[in-house]
């Protein structure tokens, strides 16, 4: 009997695997360096998955947070960013910047810290989502405090100072925290966080300018009202239109002090005219507008869009005429006392009843109504727009005003420029300017203004349209504005309103003006047609001007078109608001918009 011999394995010869093809089983070794090859991927692969979880974790909880600063940043008037839902989509926007942060910062991520490319793009992650966390906390904290000081009480008198010095120290301290904040490493990261991280240093930067220029405002409107100082007060109607206000038809003085403010006697401006060389003009405004002689007659004030130019010359005026040397000019027109009057609620005033529905209606036409300009000059009659005005400061001083609808009252009649400001202090005027208050031009504003120069009251019903179109034109971007204007004036107004002005060759509702645009400095190949003859081309401080005579007879419309042509295919223009009430409709490319505020058109 023939003895089986093992073969090594245990296997016996011809069993299975045998053959020339038979693989010979791994030694231990190699199965050991298998195990742990197949370890590693799967841990790899564990620690991929859970990073990746984190990141996206973090992702979701940063759009979230952006979202939150997105809502605050979109409402910025003073009752929105006052209110309990401001200060709550702070607080959820911290901590999902907080969470975003944890997540970043997890154990899990640690190893990528060390990867020279990778950890780079982690850190700047951790620091963006860490700052962001700190602007929120930073803005809830603010707001929060400022809500204490306006629900605070506040009569007129020295707690408006305190007040007013508080929330500068407030806003003055959130701008340092703003500022202290590390928003990490800019230097080689990918493009997309580094348009990111471009994005938030910009609205961080921006955020922290605003709160320095509360800070200015603030304080400077305390020491305004610490006093004493003296501010000539110009009332606009407009119903009669300027470049960017209403024609200034009533002037008096204003006087601060121990926190309240006490407007003396408004006088018809018509009544102040000065003699030839009393006041002179110079520079551009000679240049374009001396022939108005704005030096003389306050009514041709505002022929430039430039309160800055316009309130310096009033003031010089105010004071060949009565002496008096004012600190500076505040002007306000039908809109801005409307805005006001949602704050005081009704006033009387010569036994009528004003209150913010009623105001423009009443201002612009019910007190002209039935009047001839040979009533007016025989029976000495005055405006009822000054009576207002004083009568809407009087209720401002003698009740507990909620800050913050005074704010937004404000707010709004300056964005339109129905609130003008100009002081002779220049830290004062810094602070109007970083606020928007002071009614001055860049070099990159458009203006479209229709000036009256017919006697009457007819820019409330002459609307205007402004239609712009771009094309590339070689090298630059040509420009086109088309000024449509509607004469609207209905029958049997009174003279007063519809005219013709004595001695002016017009007929019934004919609206005689100037159609003047402000075009930006870089603005080459100018042009107007449509309108008749050309009356001012030069420059107006940081802008070029063109004005044309422009008639509009009743229930007619006229085309205005201007031309220019800007440098590049790629730019921008501020439209500058005209004051107009109801505002100028503008049409630009992909927007539609009213001229209520400055807006800014890109291309």
């Amino acid at each position: 009997m023939t003895r089986e011999i093992d073969a090594p394995g245990g296997e016996a010869p011809g069993g299975e695997g045998s053959g020339a093809g038979a693989r010979p089983p791994a030694p231990p070794r190699r199965r050991l360096r298998r195990w742990v090859v197949t370890g590693i991927v799967v841990l790899c692969a564990t620690w991929t998955a859970l990073a990746a979880s984190k990141i996206l974790a973090s992702y979701h909880a940063d759009q979230n947070g952006i979202a939150a600063l997105d809502q605050v940043r979109g409402h910025l008037a003073p009752d929105e960013l006052t209110s309990d839902h401001a200060r709550h989509l702070l607080d959820s926007a911290q901590q999902d910047f907080a969470s975003a942060h944890g997540s970043l910062s997890s154990w899990l991520l640690a190893p990528v810290t060390i990867v020279p490319v990778a950890g780079r793009q982690l850190r700047s992650l951790q620091d963006l989502s860490s700052a962001a966390g700190t602007v929120s906390s930073t803005g809830s904290t603010f707001l929060s405090q400022v809500h204490a000081i306006v629900n605070s009480p506040h009569d007129a008198g020295p707690e408006r100072i305190d007040a007013l010095r508080k929330l500068s120290d407030l806003a003055s301290a959130a701008a340092l925290r703003l500022d202290r904040i590390d928003t990490g490493p800019s230097a080689a990261l990918v493009a997309p966080l580094a348009a990111k991280r471009r994005t938030f240093v910009s609205q961080l930067d921006e955020t922290r300018q605003r709160l320095v220029r509360a800070a200015q405002v603030s304080t400077v409107a305390a020491d305004i009202l610490a006093g004493p100082q003296t501010y000539l007060v110009m009332a606009a109607n407009n119903a009669e239109m300027r470049a960017g206000s209403g024609m200034f038809l009533d002037v008096g003085t204003a006087t601060t002090g121990g926190g309240s403010v006490h407007l003396g006697k408004m006088v018809l401006s018509a009544g102040l005219q000065l003699p030839p060389g009393a006041v002179t003009t110079s520079g551009d405004l000679a240049r374009n507008w001396g022939w108005l002689v704005p030096g003389q007659d306050w009514r041709n004030l505002g022929l430039t869009p430039r309160f800055d130019v316009t309130a310096p010359l009033a003031a010089r005026m105010w004071q060949a005429d009565t002496g008096q040397h004012v600190d500076g000019v505040i002007a306000v027109d039908v809109a801005g006392l409307q805005d006001l009057l949602r704050v005081t609620g009704p006033i009387t005033t010569d036994g009528v009843t004003i209150n913010a529905d009623n105001v423009v209606a009443y201002i612009e036409h019910d007190e002209y109504t039935g009047l001839s300009f040979e009533a007016i000059q025989s029976t000495g009659r005055q405006n009822a727009l000054g009576s207002i005005a004083s009568a809407v400061l009087d209720h401002l001083q003698g009740q507990s005003v909620d800050l913050t609808t005074l704010g937004t009252a404000i707010s709004s009649a300056a964005q339109g420029r129905h609130l003008l400001l100009w002081s002779a202090s220049a830290p004062a005027e810094d602070a109007w300017k970083a606020s928007g208050v002071a009614g001055t031009l860049t070099s990159r504003s458009l203006a479209a203004t229709v000036i009256s120069r017919g006697g009457n009251k007819l820019d409330q019903y002459l609307s205007a349209q402004v239609r712009m179109r771009r094309a590339a034109s070689g090298a630059d971007t040509a420009v086109t504005l088309t000024v449509h204007l509607h004469n609207s004036t209905p029958d049997g107004e009174s003279e007063f309103i519809a005219g013709p002005y004595p001695g002016l060759s017009a007929t019934y509702g004919e609206y005689l003006g100037l159609v003047a645009v402000n075009l930006p400095a870089a603005a080459t190949h100018r042009s107007m047609t449509g309108a008749g003859r050309s009356v001012v081309d030069g420059v107006d401080g940081p802008t070029w001007v063109l004005a044309s005579t422009v008639d509009v007879p009743q229930g007619q419309s006229r085309d205005v078109t201007v031309r220019f042509d800007m440098p590049g295919h790629h730019g921008s223009v501020t439209v500058v608001p005209s004051a107009r009430v109801p505002p100028v409709r503008w049409q630009a490319p992909g927007r539609t918009f009213d001229d209520a505020q400055p807006t800014t058109l890109p291309w």
